[in-house]
């Protein structure tokens, strides 16, 4: 098939045909850019959080001598930095897996399976997160990754159905 965009050449019918009928490897590709996409936005979430956490762990100071009820030993300031860079590590094996199924978007899409679809529920979970808890900017990151990923897995979906099975 031959791409005019606009310009008529004898081997092709129309732009509109064009414009109109994705070719497997045009999804493939488009699935690869939204989950590339997804995986620059979540290593931004990460910085985000990491540096959150650090602003956070340096107002925080006064946590630091408030002991836990169970163990006396523990205070909340370390239990709290601990939590925030747990999160940071989650949301860059995120950012990893969603590079990854942009590799995996351009070789036959059984490889990715129903991994795709795992990556969108977790960004929906926080979508939901961060509009219970959260606002600003962070809840328009959620809604924007949540929405590469699910198109994402919806192409790799389709380009899945489209392609011949592989044995």
């Amino acid at each position: 098939m031959v791409r005019t965009f606009g310009i008529q050449s004898p081997n092709s019918y129309s732009a509109i045909r064009v414009a109109g009928n994705m070719s497997k490897g045009d999804t493939r590709m488009k699935a690869t850019a939204l989950y590339r996409t997804a995986s620059i936005l979540l290593f931004v979430a990460a910085a985000g959080n990491t540096y959150a956490v650090v602003r956070f762990w340096q107002a925080a100071g006064a946590m630091n001598s408030v002991p836990l009820p169970e163990d006396h030993r523990l205070s909340y300031g370390p239990v709290v930095l601990a939590l925030g860079v747990f999160c940071s590590l989650c949301v860059l094996f995120g950012a990893y897996l969603a590079w990854h199924l942009g590799g995996l978007a351009r070789t036959p899409p059984q490889a990715i399976g129903a991994l795709g679809w795992a990556l969108f529920a977790y960004q929906l979970l926080g979508v939901y997160v961060s509009f219970n808890e959260l606002s600003g900017l962070v809840r328009i990151l959620t809604v924007a990754l949540a929405i590469c990923t699910g198109w994402a897995a919806w192409l790799s979906r389709g380009a899945r159905s489209a392609s011949p099975a592989v044995k």
